[in-house]
């Protein structure tokens, strides 16, 4: 990886994750395929097109053009899961494609209120109707699940603080 300042940092294995629009490192990539939007072109396989068993993509920075998915963490995460799999030698690289499979869409609203959408949960084609949900009941739902996938004691502690505080005393929308 080659970063803005010029300094040259050698690495095995790259995973990036963030945003809803290629990065500069994507965007930098000029000799990776890439969709109109600049997302890099896969197979149902996560293998970048004509880079097949040597370069993989995934999340926002990948897109399938037969299968395109939304640029959820959802998707990142399960693609990632499914990923490990390959790189851990678990599974070959064109054993089984990714499915995706949709817990519904949910969010948070602000004033305690919160919003859920299970009309489209399961794998495209299989899903089934779980039902709508607004307001406080949807917010922990959101909030539970949000809390449940942090991976680290820290977070999952400082996690529910950040909700008090916020609570009390309003957002804080600083850079520390």
């Amino acid at each position: 990886a080659m970063l803005s300042d010029g300094t040259a940092l050698p690495f095995g294995t790259l995973v990036w994750s963030a945003g809803l629009s290629p990065v500069n490192f994507t965007s930098n990539c000029q000799s990776l395929p890439k969709s109109p939007n600049g997302r890099i072109l896969v197979d149902e396989y996560l293998r970048v097109k004509g880079h097949e068993g040597s370069i993989w993509a995934l999340g926002d920075a990948a897109v399938c053009e037969s299968n395109p998915l939304p640029q959820l963490a959802q998707v990142a995460r399960q693609q990632g899961l499914y990923l490990g799999k390959v790189l851990a030698g678990q599974q070959q690289d064109d054993e089984k494609p990714f499915e995706f499979f949709s817990l519904g869409s949910m969010a948070s609203l602000g004033e305690l209120k919160g919003v859920y959408d299970g009309t489209h949960v399961g794998k495209p084609g299989e899903e089934i109707k779980v039902g709508k949900m607004t307001g406080f009941v949807a917010l922990l739902i959101w909030r539970f699940a949000y809390w449940g996938r942090q991976t680290s004691t820290e977070n999952k502690m400082a996690i529910p603080f950040h909700w008090f505080k916020s609570y009390f005393f309003g957002r804080d929308i600083s850079k520390f």
